[in-house]
């Protein structure tokens, strides 16, 4: 579920209150229950976080999600898309969903859910909590690329460009009234670019695409 609402207050209890009852059990010998009305919070919860003490357990708090990828395998499955984008290569958010998926299974994560092994890719909740969780991305529309433009766009071409076109004013003694600005407004050299996943923030995303 994608924006699910607690319906209960049960894991919110602050670890401070839940170590002062802990120890009223533990060390005064109260009943769980009876320390439980106490102190306003649930009997089970309190019954586990003193259960762990005694066995000399770190207790947590509060209820965590079952993930399948580590905080730092979903930072470097982000930095390898944001890298992707950079050279204008971006992913699809299907894309994004299938390497995922190739990732959990390439490496033998644990707790991967059968209906990612059933559609090959992981689930759409999934890719709605990794950009959650991961705010340098975002679900962006490139700007289309060709591939001749991007590969001839450098500094030696481009000082070529400007040395010729010195030598053609130069040589016709060509006055600004004789130059024309002309681009290809109207003229497709590329098709229509789907939504890419990119880096939040960034003016300029391209992706490159051939005319077929």
């Amino acid at each position: 579920m994608r924006n699910y609402k607690r319906k209960t207050e049960r894991g919110k209890t602050s670890e401070t209150l839940l170590r002062r009852a802990a120890d009223a059990v533990i060390k005064d010998g109260k009943p769980v229950k009876t320390v439980a009305r106490e102190f306003e919070i649930c009997h089970m919860t309190l019954h586990r976080f003193v259960v762990k003490l005694k066995a000399g357990k770190i207790p947590t708090i509060g209820y965590k999600p079952r993930l399948v990828f580590t905080s730092e395998q979903e930072k470097e499955l982000a930095n390898y898309i944001l890298k992707c984008s950079s050279i204008y290569f971006g992913l699809l958010p299907g894309e994004v969903r299938k390497l995922a998926y190739e990732c959990a299974v390439k490496f033998s994560l644990e707790n991967i859910p059968p209906s990612w092994h059933k559609n090959r890719e992981t689930g759409a909740d999934w890719f709605t909590g990794f950009i959650k969780r991961n705010p340098l991305l975002s679900i962006r529309t490139p700007e289309a690329t060709s591939v001749g433009r991007a590969s001839a766009f450098n500094r030696h071409n481009v000082n070529e460009f400007f040395s010729k076109l010195s030598e053609i004013l130069l040589k016709y003694k060509l006055t600004p009234s004789r130059i024309w600005n002309l681009d290809e407004t109207g003229v497709s050299t590329v098709l229509k670019p789907k939504k890419i996943v990119a880096q939040k923030g960034t003016k300029q995303i391209k992706i490159l695409l051939h005319l077929l």
